[in-house]
């Protein structure tokens, strides 16, 4: 009786023959490719498949348990291992997805936070005194010194850091009180 191809393959690597196993691989390794890019339609991650399942074959030495043709073994493998990469990917970005999106909702959730505050604050600059709003706004607003501040105004250092000091003391209350 004249054994098939795949047979003799089977008993060799059941044997752990090393180089049945690379003419295995030399044989399949293309068709496989073929197969795992026509999934995938990434060039090298068709190729890491195809090598990944090689090494699984021989590491896990499932050829020992194999039934049926190797061909058909490994076609069905490579499918296999590839729609489990693509769901996989799929997980992977909807997780990415939902994270993208809580982290948009925090920062939108932020940003309507600053404008209130920013809306709040600036209401509370314009209840001020003029002389103190002048002072904030040159000092703080406008990053002018003291002395600067102080000569716009036509008023001393001193006089400038007791506006400044009174306006920051009020708008601390106010604020607190929101």
């Amino acid at each position: 009786m004249i054994k098939d191809a795949d047979t003799l393959f089977l008993e060799q690597l059941r044997k752990g023959d090393i180089e049945a196993f690379e003419q295995l691989f030399r044989i399949y390794y293309k068709p496989l490719v073929a197969e795992a890019y026509f999934l995938l339609k990434e060039e090298m991650e068709a190729q890491d498949q195809v090598q990944l399942l090689f090494i699984e074959m021989w590491d896990k030495k499932l050829y020992k348990n194999l039934n049926t043709s190797v061909k058909s073994y490994l076609h069905k493998a490579i499918h296999n291992k590839c729609l489990n990469l693509i769901e996989k990917k799929k997980t992977k970005a909807n997780r990415f997805n939902a994270y993208a999106r809580t982290l948009q909702d925090k920062i939108n959730d932020n940003v309507l936070e600053i404008n209130e505050t920013s809306r709040k604050v600036n209401t509370l600059l314009n209840e001020l005194p003029a002389q103190r709003l002048k002072a904030v706004s040159l000092v703080y607003l406008e990053d002018k010194k003291y002395q600067e501040a102080a000569e716009e105004m036509g008023i001393t250092i001193n006089s400038v850091k007791t506006h400044l000091k009174l306006s920051l003391k009020t708008l601390r209350e106010k604020l607190r009180d929101l």
